[in-house]
């Protein structure tokens, strides 16, 4: 399985209206979000943590995915540029040992683009972003 990024739109009573594939115009494969392993091994992981995110270590105690409001989308957008600029440490920090850490990093770029695609869609749309 893997993880996936999903905007979605407040409905009238509260409930998430998810909006995938030609509803929300984005390329494919930019609503991948890591294999679900990362969840703890990455997203979830010391290093994440101890560079000061919260929206992505969310992921470890959450069994239906996190939630970033609307409103909470320009701090998911910061976090994403500080994980983003922290990524060669953290690349090494949680590499697996079939992987070099350059190749790591590249998937973790990788990822945070398609997160930070979706993050900027829901933002521009209004919307919040479900990661599961």
């Amino acid at each position: 399985m893997s993880l996936t990024s999903e905007v979605f739109l407040l409905g009238d009573e509260g409930d998430l209206d998810i909006l995938t594939g030609e509803r929300d115009g984005r390329p494919a494969g930019t609503d991948l979000a890591g294999p679900e392993s990362w969840r703890r091994t990455v997203w979830g992981s010391r290093a994440v943590r101890r560079i000061g995110a919260r929206f992505l270590p969310a992921l470890v105690s959450v069994h239906n995915g996190d939630v970033v409001a609307p409103d909470e989308i320009p701090a998911f957008l910061a976090e994403i540029a500080l994980v983003r600029a922290c990524s060669e440490r953290l690349a090494a920090e949680t590499r697996p040992p079939d992987r070099t850490v350059e190749s790591h990093r590249h998937h973790i770029s990788g990822r945070l683009d398609g997160i930070e695609a979706s993050a900027r869609y829901a933002q521009g749309t209004g919307g919040g972003l479900l990661i599961w």
